[in-house]
């Protein structure tokens, strides 16, 4: 019986014959393609042959909504998309793959040690010249030391809380989308109600994305108007600022804690406040504090703030403190607290610490070595100003910062000597701490020519 074929198959018998020599050494390597006369089979694998040869122009891989915020999948489809068509540009990306996904949302980060296996770090300098492995060792320290240490545990516990929060939902932390940041300011203004605690986060989220070379989702739009939208919203809710403490108020401090039958401990406290008032002293700079800091002259004293919040490098600064002769003169209740101490003027140690009462010799000393914590010292502050009739829940040790800076405007201490007295990097900063009498208030309206 004769066979009869179609057009259709002579055509494509025709032009397998012609791509057999073509297809014949690959066909050989990999078995993949065997030539047969079957009908079907040659239409299935003329139709397989066109779009392997056509593939090279089709569209390229097009990333979709839901796969967006995943940089290691949308790669990796971009790669399987080049793979087959010889392009260079998929070797490559092959060779170098994909940043991996920081796993934090189920352990925390210490001080960001963890970040330096993440990102760029894994990619970038890999291959790093062996003569040049010595300073790529110490790149990672290098970077951190680039925020001060008081910085980096705030943002890494600001992190963790972030990438807790991320485990919560089953989102990533590292690298993390802007809408994802957005919902968790909102989440932290809900519960928090603390624009403080706001900004931290914002700026702990933002730097591990930098240090890692990932996208800054801080940098967008959406994140940057949903911090704005949670100060206005928190701001509304009112603030408790806390109130300066006054000269008064020091006088009365001094009256009753600084006289002459006072002993050790009321000595501490009096001390405590004078030189925090007199000096704009932050808690940190009062509370570290040591006796070789201290000079002690005629008429003035001078205080060496080795560490200072706004002192970047670590430079120090000295603090210029004057006598004033009165009960709350700085020289004479420092020199009487000393005394009362025995600290010896060449010693290292911290004059603010815990005290004690000594039976042997029914007096109270220091103890220990350590300087005094801010809750003790919050403790004792609230507790004297209790003891001379003030409502202790509108003062915090910040207070008396607040108050001699205050004192000092209304006085009007220059600007320039003004900033420079209370180490403020910033006019905002340094204006946030005053708070103007009365007749600061009327000065403006009395001025005016009317």
């Amino acid at each position: 019986m004769k066979v009869t074929t179609s057009p259709l198959t002579r055509t494509m018998r025709s032009a397998c014959d012609k791509l057999k020599t073509v297809h014949s050494a690959r066909s050989e390597r990999d078995g993949a393609i065997v030539l047969t006369r079957n009908p079907l089979q040659l239409s299935l694998l003329l139709l397989t042959i066109a779009v392997l040869l056509i593939r090279p122009f089709s569209v390229p891989f097009v990333p979709t909504q839901s796969n967006v915020d995943n940089p290691r999948y949308t790669i990796s489809a971009t790669i399987a998309e080049n793979t087959d068509t010889g392009n260079p540009s998929a070797q490559r990306l092959q060779s170098s793959p994909a940043p991996p996904v920081l796993a934090l949302t189920n352990r925390s980060v210490e001080n960001f040690s963890d970040i330096f296996n993440q990102g760029k770090w894994t990619t970038s300098w890999a291959c790093a010249e062996p003569s040049l492995e010595p300073l790529a060792s110490r790149l990672p320290e290098t970077c951190l030391k680039s925020k001060a240490e008081n910085t980096r545990t705030k943002y890494s516990g600001a992190f963790n809380r972030f990438c807790k929060w991320c485990s919560r939902y089953n989102i990533s932390s590292l690298p993390a989308s802007d809408y994802n940041v957005s919902l968790y300011l909102i989440h932290l203004s809900d519960t928090c109600n603390s624009v403080a605690t706001i900004d931290e986060a914002f700026y702990a989220i933002s730097w591990p994305h930098k240090l890692c070379g990932f996208p800054d989702p801080c940098t967008s739009f959406l994140p940057i108007s949903t911090r704005e939208g949670c100060h206005r919203s928190i701001g509304h809710r009112g603030r408790n600022k806390k109130e300066p403490i006054s000269p008064d108020i020091l006088k009365n401090i001094c009256l009753l804690y600084g006289n002459n039958s006072c002993n050790l401990l009321d000595l501490r406290i009096a001390c405590m406040c004078v030189l925090s008032f007199s000096g704009f002293l932050r808690f940190s700079e009062l509370v570290n504090l040591r006796r070789s800091d201290i000079q002690i002259f005629d008429d003035y004293l001078t205080l060496n703030v080795q560490k200072s919040k706004t002192d970047r490098y670590k430079k120090g600064t000295t603090v210029y403190i004057s006598g004033t002769g009165q009960i709350t003169c700085p020289i004479m209740i420092t020199k009487r607290y000393l005394e009362k101490a025995n600290i010896s003027e060449c010693s290292d140690e911290f004059i603010f610490r815990s005290v004690c009462f000594c039976k042997s010799s029914q007096s109270y000393i220091l103890k220990g070595h350590k300087s005094l914590s801010y809750t003790r010292a919050r403790e004792i502050l609230l507790s004297t100003l209790e003891s001379i009739g003030l409502d202790k829940r509108q003062f915090g040790l910040h207070s008396l910062r607040a108050g001699g800076a205050t004192a000092a405007a209304n006085a009007g201490i220059c600007d320039r000597l003004f900033k420079k007295h209370g180490r403020w990097r910033s006019e905002s900063a340094k204006d946030g701490y005053v708070k103007e009498n009365l007749e600061q208030h009327l000065i403006v309206t009395k001025h005016i020519g009317i």
